[in-house]
């Protein structure tokens, strides 16, 4: 008896499909990106400042980690959407199962290669010999949940592009909860400061990666793990890099970015720079993860409608949700420059010296905030259709060809503020670039770039 296989994608509106898809991803990365805040709060309130610099410093590895679990999980989620499109479901199924093989594989390696060399990798990111105790305390324990954070994000895409946004939305929020749950227990009941903090996280990781699998072995999925299809079929892989590669490279190219950066914030403003940035990536993670999850929903909508050669209506998706995605910015940026030192305040109520310094680095970081949808979308939509060169070119223009350099001029003429104004002025250049390839792209199609509502 053959598999039925339900279609995802049939609604009656195109919005109706994107609100199916994206609501669920926003939902989960704004809750996602919440316990981030909350762990760098109860940080900060307990333990000070230097506490915020250690969790900061170990950003950019988290950022590597990332990257690795994209280019598996993100390039075999597009190719599995688009055979999705293309009524393949069987080498759809070929593609979920393999990707699985390569996320624990990709895991192993990274966590164990993380642990033998972890003193020289923290000095490397910039850990100083102040923040040093601080960094090691909270990475030991973080790398072992890092394992299953890899395989949990990769996997998460295939629910939701298999028709289950809201089984993918609770994969998130159940990690998160679990983490705001144990962290103000663990870092002020038990004492236990850092280490504390990043036990808290393993957990809601742990936990994540359980609900995943129980997904994808239980009798939900359409799709399963399942031992006919578990291999490591190197040409799936080699596909899924090659479509992967955009976002791997944005990722690496950020996390290499982050490295740079806390390197100049020491030299050009100390510990306090390092701390006051970190609380500004974490205010960054809540207004741009709602962004990140609009372009997670649509991703496999764009891939499906490409796959089936509905080119105009994959064009569509994306106007939408760039839409969607600056109403979000447009807000987020409302409320960042009318009530940033209220923010960073909610970090440590009393270091004034780093809630002034924090303020003004927040402002001027998102200056270019209403803007940031469309490289975004712009670089998920060229994934998504399979433009991995596109994509990539979009990807390394901001984190490497435009930002990095600004980040190591800039300064020399106007010191830290130069490396708080280098994102911001990036950003700017990073938008024209992403507005000209959508605007020929869609030209070739017969298509505006400018938003005119159309009617599905």
């Amino acid at each position: 008896m053959e598999t039925v296989y339900k279609n995802p994608f049939k609604a009656r509106k195109l919005g109706q499909l994107l609100v199916k898809f994206s609501a669920p991803a926003v939902a989960g990365m704004f809750v996602n990106a919440l316990y981030n805040i909350a762990s760098r709060i109860f940080i900060g309130n307990e333990v000070g400042s230097l506490g915020i610099a250690g969790i900061s410093i170990l950003f950019p590895m988290g950022l590597i980690f990332i990257a690795f679990s994209m280019l598996i999980g993100v390039g075999s989620n597009a190719l599995f959407s688009i055979r999705l499109g293309e009524k393949r479901e069987e080498e759809a199924q070929l593609i979920l199962c393999n990707a699985f093989v390569y996320l624990a594989i990709i895991a192993a390696i990274e966590v164990t290669v993380s642990y033998l060399f972890l003193d020289e990798i923290l000095a490397f990111m910039g850990a100083t010999p102040e923040i040093m105790p601080y960094a090691l305390a909270y990475a030991r324990p973080i790398l072992f949940g890092y394992f299953f954070f890899i395989i949990g994000l990769g996997l998460n895409n295939f629910i939701r592009s298999s028709g289950h946004p809201k089984t993918a939305m609770a994969t998130q929020i159940i990690g998160a909860c679990i983490n705001i749950i144990f962290a103000p227990l663990f870092i002020f009941k038990f004492g236990w400061g850092m280490k504390g903090a990043a036990w808290a996280v393993v957990i809601g990781q742990i936990v994540s990666f359980i609900w995943i699998m129980a997904f994808f072995t239980g009798k939900r999925a359409t799709y399963k793990i399942s031992w006919k299809y578990l291999n490591a079929r190197f040409d799936i892989f080699k596909d899924s890099v090659i479509v992967g590669l955009a976002q791997f490279i944005f990722q690496i190219a950020s996390g290499t970015l982050n490295i740079i950066l806390n390197h100049a914030l020491i030299k050009y403003g100390g510990n306090i720079a390092v701390s006051a940035m970190g609380i500004v990536i974490a205010v960054n993670t809540i207004v741009i993860m709602p962004m990140i999850g609009i372009s997670q929903g649509a991703q496999p909508l764009i891939g499906y409608n490409y796959g089936a050669k509905k080119y105009a209506t994959s064009i569509q998706t994306l106007k939408m949700a760039i839409r969607w995605g600056t109403v979000l910015s447009v807000t987020g940026f409302i409320i960042i420059q009318i009530f940033a030192r209220q923010i960073v305040s909610m970090f440590n109520s009393t270091d004034q010296n780093l809630i002034s310094l924090s303020a003004k680095a927040l402002r001027i970081f998102h200056l270019m905030l209403p803007l940031t949808a469309i490289p975004i979308l712009a670089t998920s939509f060229f994934q998504a259709i399979n433009k991995p060169l596109k994509a990539g070119i979009l990807s390394l223009s901001r984190q490497v060809l435009l930002l990095l350099p600004m980040v190591m001029i800039l300064p020399l003429f106007f010191g830290l503020d130069g490396v708080f104004y280098a994102p911001p002025a990036a950003d700017f250049m990073s938008v024209l670039l992403a507005s000209y390839l959508l605007n020929k792209y869609f030209a070739k199609h017969k298509q505006n770039f400018f938003f005119r509502r159309k009617k599905f």
